[in-house]
């Protein structure tokens, strides 16, 4: 059965609501500032349904990887800079409770909030609690709220977050209402719609860098789709694997082991790129197109000209198209053409077109194509791994409807 969304809450009116989002967004290193705001403009709709039905809000994210970073590094994954960022978009005042996740400070902020409020926890990974489905942790989480709302898509598959379900399943033991937002709502009806019923002929893009992380993925769109292009860098996986010489191009052995069972799949479902840019690994201005072996001292950064146009004939002539992972080096230009044209005939498609998240979701914002595709995930790992048919816990907590 389908989750309870947001209009299955009933009345709102004086509940605090606990939102769970995703602002696990890109940082400039320097300065700390966030550089895309997709992921916190992306859940302003549900924030504005809870506080237009005279509910308030208290959102929780986690950001980067604190447990892992320098104290200096430290100082910029505190969500600041976030809470000034979602104020400024949702248009009302947000504050950043205190600079722990828990405590008397926050209970305190949370005691003073009046309907139309939105409040921001700080960084949940700076509790290590949060990462471990802590019981403790999820109690003190699960009191500041009367209702828990899931509108993080890109943390689903994350079973061993307290927040995403240690908390819930609180709420569940204590009868309090838990939904998914309208974000996630439409997360789950696309890519259910994908996996079901997809509008035919269907064809799958994928790119990016590692075949190893990806396997279960190519495996579940080989059983949906009648074509798969590949390209990125793991394109040149499939050709080492072929025994072609792709030059100086790095791909481990493991990456080669996890092609090589989908290697009976090319040339039937699986198209491989025909030609391709090479750039001389100690002077990238020095470029050339290759169309077989990659020479000694050159690496593939992006798909070559033929395969652009092959590629996007058979965009133009699918009534579905599921992409994930850039064509080749997007972030620098002159090796983003690739990802650019595959992003721009996409968006000229009369089809379904879906763009699976993270890096593929960045690319599509940056090439100003993300508002004509029909959804662009806000989930990298979430979309993968929903695709493959994994059971996420955290979903699990939630109302039926």
């Amino acid at each position: 059965m389908p989750k309870a969304t947001i209009p299955d809450l009933g009345d709102l009116k004086g509940k605090k609501v606990l939102v769970r989002v995703d602002f696990n967004v890109p940082l400039d290193k320097k300065t700390g500032a966030v550089k895309n705001d997709r992921r916190i403009r992306s859940v302003l709709p549900t924030v504005r349904h809870l506080l237009d039905a005279g509910a308030s809000v208290i959102a929780m994210s986690h950001l980067g990887r604190p447990e892992k970073a320098t104290p200096e590094e430290r100082k910029n994954l505190t969500l600041d800079r976030v809470a000034a960022k979602f104020g400024e978009l949702l248009g009302v005042s947000v504050t950043k409770a205190a600079n722990d996740v828990t405590g008397q400070a926050v209970t305190a902020a949370v005691a003073a909030l009046k309907p139309g409020g939105v409040l921001l926890l700080e960084n949940l990974r700076f509790d290590p609690r949060e990462q471990k489905n802590d019981a403790a942790f999820a109690a003190e989480l699960a009191a500041l709220g009367d209702v828990y709302v899931n509108e993080a898509f890109g943390t689903c598959q994350n079973d061993k977050d307290t927040s995403m379900v240690g908390v819930p399943a609180l709420f569940k033991a204590a009868g309090k209402p838990r939904a998914i937002g309208l974000l996630l709502a439409r997360e789950l009806e696309i890519i259910d719609g994908l996996m079901a019923q997809p509008k035919s002929p269907v064809l799958g893009i994928m790119g990016g860098a590692k075949v190893s992380d990806k396997v279960a993925f190519i495996s579940a769109l080989l059983d949906k789709v009648d074509h798969l292009l590949i390209g990125g860098k793991m394109a040149y996986t499939f050709l080492r694997a072929q025994g072609v010489d792709i030059g100086s191009t790095r791909i481990g052995d493991e990456e080669v082991a996890a092609a090589k069972p989908l290697l009976v799949h090319v040339g039937k479902k699986i198209t491989l790129p025909v030609d391709y840019v090479a750039a001389k690994s100690d002077d990238l201005l020095q470029t050339q197109v290759c169309e077989a072996a990659i020479p000694a001292g050159f690496e593939g950064v992006d798909i070559g000209p033929k395969t652009i146009e092959q590629f996007k004939t058979a965009i133009h002539d699918a009534a579905t198209i599921i992409w994930n992972g850039p064509l080749g080096w997007f972030e620098q230009t002159a090796f983003s053409r690739g990802t650019q044209q595959i992003a721009s005939a996409m968006a000229a498609s009369a089809g379904v077109t879906v763009v699976g998240g993270g890096e593929t979701a960045e690319a599509a914002e940056q090439f100003g194509f993300a508002e004509k595709m029909t959804h662009v995930s806000t989930g990298g790992g979430a979309f993968l791994a929903y695709v493959e048919g994994k059971k996420f816990q955290s979903l699990a907590q939630i109302d039926e409807q």
